[in-house]
């Protein structure tokens, strides 16, 4: 695999995830396989869970030159980090996750079996990786990620971590026994006084 050549289109600025297709545009059939490993430039991921800005990824792909564009196929891998939605500790998940799309060359149309979704649109020079990414890992994110599946979370009186004591409980009192509640609590502290 030859090294992701990092390009970017006229006015726009360069990323990590533009390859540079100049020398096999137009040409059915050419083919390049591309590998990277770099730092990854800003969060992917949903509010709870996402690859962090600076976290190592690595990018493979495969293009392959058809006669409406460049067909991109290929996968992403990195480290998500998130909190529990139950207890809000660090949540730590691999991602990997596999990606493709067509990349139409300026002015093609859209054929009617093909569907939109996978579908981009790029300057003839440079393909744009992050949008097919970026869809990929978002879509593969837990709406509600766990540190375990299990998890039973926070004690809703108190806050109190459920997994640190699992036999937490609280007194349910009946709201008709609250008077005689504070009068009981008195009673205690003048005995507590007297001795």
């Amino acid at each position: 695999m030859e090294e992701r050549v990092v390009k970017h289109s006229p006015g726009a600025e360069p990323t990590l995830y533009h390859v540079s297709v100049r020398d096999i545009v137009r040409k059915p059939g050419s083919q390049r396989e591309v590998s990277s490993t770099f730092a990854v430039p800003a969060v992917l991921g949903t509010s709870m869970i996402g690859v962090q800005e600076g976290a190592t990824a690595e990018l493979t792909a495969s293009l392959e030159v058809v006669t409406d564009g460049i067909w991109v196929s290929g996968s992403f891998r990195a480290e998500a980090l998130g909190e529990c939605s139950r207890c809000l500790d660090a949540v730590h998940q691999p991602v990997d996750v596999s990606f493709e799309g067509l990349f139409l060359y300026p002015g093609a149309e859209l054929g009617e079996d093909e569907g939109e979704d996978s579908v981009f649109e790029f300057d003839g020079e440079t393909v744009d990786l992050e949008q097919p990414v970026l869809d990929a890992v978002v879509t593969s994110m837990p709406f509600t990620p766990l540190c375990r599946p299990d998890c039973p979370g926070l004690c809703d009186q108190c806050g109190a971590r459920l997994a640190d004591d699992p036999g937490h409980a609280h007194e349910a009192l009946d709201p008709r026994w609250s008077a005689l509640e504070s009068v009981k609590d008195r009673i205690v502290r003048s005995d507590e006084k007297e001795s």
